[in-house]
């Protein structure tokens, strides 16, 4: 091999082995620039990932769901009520439209100075309820429910951006407290929670729902709560109630307990008196039970014609003693052991009819149960568990059991209608609607109770209620209070039954008072003769024109006729 060949081989391989670190570098500098273009392409991928998931969020909070931010309770739900009125059309209830006050909290800037603010046009809110309010959380909260259009105007003028308004129904009473127990109220949010309210709360919710028109008539209802103000004053009674009822179809035309309320202040108003006395309270009533043991002994038979009972002597029963409020020296035949109230006399007629024949009435006559009206304010009764001589005797004067004066007004009604116990009711009977009633009584029985009762006005206890004109019949109730199981001699309950026109009794009025006082005129009585006799006289003089009842030509005092039947 020549050196040539030899020199030029060996510069050949020289200049590979030279090129080769060369070659390397650009290799990794091109590896280096294709990773990062990988990297900034996968970045870009990223962020446009990241910005797109934004852009459909934003969207979605934007345009596809339904802010909450300000948005009042039950706001596109606002509640209707349907009106309540009387039976010849008079308004009772209705709805207003109010604007009720809301705040947002994120809106406060300075919540002591926002709270301010509000109190001085507000000042019977609580400052430290405002202020916890307005520092809260959440993005909704009520400052305050049903602001007067006085008030609205003035929390406006304070130009507080966090502050705004939400247009509600009110419940409104125009009357005030008249008839207050019976309609009722309703919570803020419109749910009724007492009386007809409460009654008849699905049907006055109902979309476009019409007035309820009740049996009520506001004149009389008027009369019948005036009076008893009056003679609740005069007498220093603790409480007073009364009824008015058409006999002839069980419609309550008034119904009034003392002390009263205004429905539009019911939150303010202390618990007793939102009583309703004449359904919820029960008493021990008396003598006005004692035309249901007259009733009891004609149904009975057993009474002979003209006969007089011992009402003179003692008369004693398990040992208790039965007496009499005035001496009697005579035998006294049934007619007037009725017109002057003889707790002897009945409770002799009761042991003849016996415990289960009593029972038997008095169950017709719906006092062993709640009275079945609209309202859910009816008490159930209180009575004996066993019905032994002395239960007999007791309860045919009216102690020992005790009822409601709505219960016993419904069991006279169906006494003095001919003999028909008819369920009483709040709304007023539609033409040619059936009245729930089953007879109690005979006709014949009932025609004897309207004539004792009538003896009882013109030759009785009852004077004191004699309306010239009206014909009126009647019986006194005087019941001392059962105190800690003892009766209190001078704590007593007094009430009066009135009926007229005795030629054809339609409406009844009953009285009652707790705890009367004698007063000067009186000559130291608080019995019912002088004070619910005198209430139940003035109602009738006030709501007998009312009614179309017109005045008779003055009769002379009428005997009943003698209880038939011989024993």
């Amino acid at each position: 091999m020549n050196n040539t060949s030899i020199l030029s081989g060996m510069s050949t391989k020289d200049a590979f082995l030279e090129s080769v670190p060369s070659l390397n570098v650009q290799d990794e500098e091109q590896k280096f620039i294709r990773q990062a273009r990988v990297r900034i392409v996968m970045g870009m991928v990223i962020f446009a990932l990241f910005l797109l998931l934004l852009i459909s969020r934003l969207a979605e909070v934007s345009l596809l769901r339904t802010p909450k931010v300000f948005t009042p309770m039950a706001a596109n739900q606002v509640k209707t009520r349907a009106d309540i009125v009387d039976r010849n059309g008079e308004l009772l209830a209705t709805s207003l439209e109010t604007y009720s006050l809301y705040a947002d909290p994120r809106k406060v800037w300075d919540a002591v100075a926002s709270t301010e603010a509000i109190i001085s046009v507000l000042p019977d809110l609580d400052p430290a309820i405002v202020e916890e309010r307005l520092t809260s959380k959440k993005s909704f909260v009520w400052i305050k429910r049903n602001l007067t259009p006085k008030e609205r105007q003035l929390v406006f003028s304070l130009g507080l951006p966090e502050l705004g308004f939400q247009v509600e129904p009110k419940r409104v009473y125009p009357r005030g407290n008249l008839a207050a127990h019976v309609l009722g109220f309703t919570d803020i949010d419109l749910n009724g929670t007492a009386g007809v309210e409460r009654a008849f709360d699905k049907r006055l919710s109902e979309k476009n729902a019409a007035p309820i028109k009740l049996s009520i008539d506001m004149r009389v209802q008027f009369a019948l709560a005036d009076e008893l103000g009056v003679g609740m004053e005069k007498y220093a009674a603790l409480a007073a109630s009364g009824v008015v009822l058409n006999i002839k179809t069980g419609e309550i035309l008034a119904m009034a307990s003392l002390p009263d309320f205004n429905p539009n202040q019911s939150g303010a108003t202390l618990p007793n008196n939102r009583l309703n006395r004449a359904s919820m309270q029960l008493y021990e009533l008396g003598s006005t039970f004692k035309p249901i043991t007259i009733a009891l002994a004609h149904e009975a038979g057993v009474v002979k014609d003209g006969e007089k009972l011992p009402v003179h002597k003692p008369l004693v029963i398990q040992t208790k003693s039965i007496k009499d409020d005035h001496p009697v020296y005579e035998p006294m035949g049934v007619d007037d052991i009725l017109a002057k109230s003889s707790n002897r006399g009945v409770s002799l007629l009761a042991l003849r009819a016996g415990g289960d024949a009593q029972q038997d009435l008095l169950k017709r006559l719906g006092l062993f149960d709640r009275v079945p009206m609209e309202l859910k304010e009816s008490a159930a009764p209180l009575v004996a568990r066993e019905w032994q001589d002395i239960t007999i005797a007791t309860v045919s004067y009216g102690h020992g059991i005790s009822v409601t004066p709505l219960a016993l007004a419904t069991a006279l009604a169906a006494l003095l209608n001919g003999g028909n116990y008819i369920a009483p009711t709040i709304e007023k009977q539609k033409i040619g609607q059936a009245i729930k009633s089953h007879r109690a009584v005979s006709s014949e029985t009932s025609q004897h109770v309207v004539d004792s009762m009538r003896y009882v006005v013109t030759n009785g206890t009852g004077r004191n209620a004699a309306v010239e004109g009206y014909e009126l019949m009647g019986k006194t109730g005087t019941a001392e209070k059962l105190i800690n199981g003892e009766y209190a001699r001078k704590r007593l309950v007094t009430t009066f039954v009135a009926a007229f026109p005795y030629s054809d009794p339609h409406y009844l009025v009953f009285i009652v008072y707790d705890e009367p006082k004698a007063y000067e005129g009186s000559w130291g009585y608080a019995t019912a003769g002088w004070n619910a006799a005198i209430t139940a006289g003035a109602v009738v003089e006030r709501i007998a024109p009312v009614l179309g009842v017109r005045k008779t030509v003055k009769m002379a005092a009428h005997k009943p006729a003698k209880i038939g039947g011989s024993q």
